[in-house]
């Protein structure tokens, strides 16, 4: 349950993350939050959402690129359990 309830709530932080366009979500604060690497916990997911042109990862965060503002949900369900 507690694994479970973890993954949901990583989840959750890139859900709401994401909906900050401009700002995305900061792999620090991931860190900060969860004590654990944001792409040690989604690099698999981080990965297909770039090659299909919805994720952008800079040097400090990932976000939605413009293409990807249109579908967020479906981006956003790829972080949930």
């Amino acid at each position: 349950v507690e694994e479970i309830d973890g993954r949901l709530s990583m989840g959750e932080t890139m859900m709401l993350g994401l909906r900050l366009v401009v700002e995305g979500v900061t792999f620090q604060r991931f860190q900060q939050r969860h004590e654990r690497s944001m792409l040690d916990v989604f690099s698999d997911e981080i990965a297909d959402l770039e090659r299909l042109g919805l994720l952008e990862r800079l040097p400090d965060r990932v976000r939605l690129t413009r293409r990807a503002r249109l579908l967020g949900d479906q981006v956003f369900a790829r972080f949930l359990p």
